[in-house]
């Protein structure tokens, strides 16, 4: 079957790169920044973060780690920056950034966590700064204005978060749904036969592969005789006859009105055989009622063994003529050969 990329992995991969250049960048200016203004220890520790920043260009698996690892190298940055108050006091303001990049990062839960830690770091580091001789703030009012500021950023950005998962959920519901619809038959539930072309071009259903054509004998007499409404019941039953009796390797659709097609992989042709004697099978051993009238429904079936070199439309094709001569040849049996 057509493999399937993870959309939210692929993006979530290239915001960590986009933030790992910015994290590079910003680094690298601010380490050159640094040094030219004398903070020798600052721009080090800079250099180090432009290095594990650097990282998700250099190593190409094990993306979530590598961002885990940048953003709490991202939070040793702050406490750094609020500690000895980086360059002329302006390290704080940085501060601002954390928030929305952990919740990206991090999701809802943890990010509140990691917030709520980091929170409690930097108000600790605040209060000792000064007593340790390291940086003296100008007031506690700046510092707790910086704290009350940064708590009002990770509400908001917690609160967008919530709201960002709630609709993406919904709407990755409703593409389930839309893609649903899209590959199935509404009433069956089989695969519809738009989704199921496309599925046979699968290198699975290649040379050997068996292709089954189906279709229900005396189907119109059916609906005429007993409703529409008991057709649609006969319909039902039956597919849940094909869903039964195959695997998930097989392609079971509904090729359209009363006929189904069922596409076994290569190298299981005695399992197809199999397959074709337990429709019959089981089909036989089922009554149907309308009122007080109970009767029977049969099916016949084109069975072809695909050939190298052979398409979808030519193996179809045999199949549907293998199909009409069990219908010639008197109805609820199996042809799976041309003579």
């Amino acid at each position: 079957m057509i493999e399937k990329v993870n959309a939210s992995e692929k993006n979530q991969a290239r915001f960590l790169r986009v933030f790992a250049f910015i994290g590079a960048l910003t680094a690298f200016s601010m380490a050159i920044t640094s040094f030219l203004d004398g903070y020798n220890t600052l721009s080090g520790f800079l250099i180090i973060a432009l290095v594990v920043f650097s990282s998700p260009f250099l190593i190409k698996k094990n993306d979530q780690a590598l961002a885990v690892l940048m953003l709490y190298t991202l939070y040793l940055i702050m406490c750094y920056l609020i500690f000895t108050g980086g360059s002329n006091g302006t390290g704080p303001f940085w501060l601002f950034i954390v928030a929305p990049v952990t919740f990206f990062i991090r999701g809802l839960k943890k990010g509140a966590i990691d917030l709520a830690v980091l929170a409690i770091v930097v108000s600790v580091l605040f209060y000792y700064t000064g007593k340790l001789g390291y940086y003296h703030y100008p007031s506690y009012y700046f510092s707790s204005r910086i704290m009350m500021s940064f708590s009002v950023l990770c509400c908001l950005s917690a609160l967008y978060e919530y709201y960002r998962n709630k609709y993406s959920h919904a709407l990755i519901e409703q593409l389930k749904i839309n893609t649903r619809l899209a590959q199935t038959d509404s009433m069956t539930g089989l695969y519809n036969r738009g989704y199921a072309t496309q599925w046979i071009k699968d290198p699975l259903y290649d040379e050997g592969a068996c292709f089954l054509l189906i279709d229900i004998d005396n189907f119109k007499q059916v609906n005429d005789t007993y409703s529409h409404q008991k057709g649609d019941e006969v319909l039902i039953f039956i597919a849940s006859i094909l869903k039964g009796v195959c695997n998930e390797k097989d392609i079971v659709s509904r090729w359209g009105g009363e006929e189904f097609l069922i596409v076994i992989p290569q190298g299981e042709s005695e399992r197809a055989n199999k397959v074709a004697q337990a429709i019959h099978k089981h089909l036989a051993a089922h009554t149907f009622a309308c009122d007080q009238h109970q009767f029977n429904v049969t099916l016949s079936i084109g069975l072809y063994q695909r050939d190298a070199q052979q398409n979808i439309d030519q193996c179809l094709n045999i199949a549907d003529k293998r199909l009409y001569r069990a219908k010639s040849n008197g109805k609820n049996q199996t042809v799976s050969a041309d003579v």
